[in-house]
């Protein structure tokens, strides 16, 4: 099996080391690369040195911040997914991130072995949000929402369960968990609701959420 190539830009050596060793200890994963700025990051994958999968991404960088460069970054290279590792949980930096397309938002004291599941769930096609940052996520969702509702989009209840199961962070497995239905019902249910929002991304989901009533 292929391993789930990562890259780390993070501007503090011990922290960009630490996550280094750690993920290099799991065999699923490869860290192709650690960098002290985005301008670094972004060079390499310029110049073809760098194919991630995935880029752990710091928010506070020398030069180029870490929602700036997630922003080039999916407008250069849609392919490859941004998961922002930060100290931060203010609403307006969780907004923008996702925004500017980062597809995941996690904090820097999560435990080494939820880190790992993380990522091996955004390579899966889940969303890890931390709690903490969910709850503020929910709270700026409620607080902008326009009038689209449900109803418009013709979500079942079901799929609506799941659209707020997503929302607030849970990947597949533990929205099949709350609702008691199987792993493959929950990527069929989210299938439809992409489907019925005409969306094809998680990025794009989240800004329809953002735009509407759905939670």
């Amino acid at each position: 099996m292929k391993p789930i190539r990562v890259a780390i830009c993070e501007d503090v050596r011990d922290v960009r080391e630490g996550f280094r060793y750690l993920l290099n200890l799991d065999p699923e994963i490869q860290v192709l690369g650690a960098y002290s700025d985005a301008e670094a990051l972004l060079d390499a994958l310029g110049g073809g040195d760098l194919e991630p999968d995935i880029v752990l991404m710091d928010i506070v960088l020398p030069g180029v911040n870490g929602i700036e460069a997630t922003g080039i970054i999916k407008e250069r290279y849609p392919a490859i997914e941004v998961l922002i590792l930060t100290i931060f949980e203010e609403q307006r930096k969780i907004m923008d991130a996702i925004e500017q397309g980062a597809a995941g938002y996690v904090m820097k004291n999560t435990r080494p072995g939820e880190l790992v599941a993380q990522i091996k769930e955004l390579y899966a096609g889940g969303s890890p949000i931390s709690p903490g940052v969910a709850r503020k996520l929910l709270l700026e969702l409620r607080r902008e929402r326009g009038h689209s509702s449900a109803e418009e989009f013709h979500l079942t209840a079901r799929e609506q369960e799941i659209v707020r199961g997503i929302v607030e962070g849970l990947n597949y497995r533990e929205i099949a968990t709350r609702y008691n239905i199987a792993g493959a019902t929950v990527k069929k249910h989210i299938l439809n609701i992409y489907k019925k929002l005409e969306v094809n991304s998680r990025v794009e989901f989240m800004k329809k959420v953002l735009n509407s009533d759905l939670v």
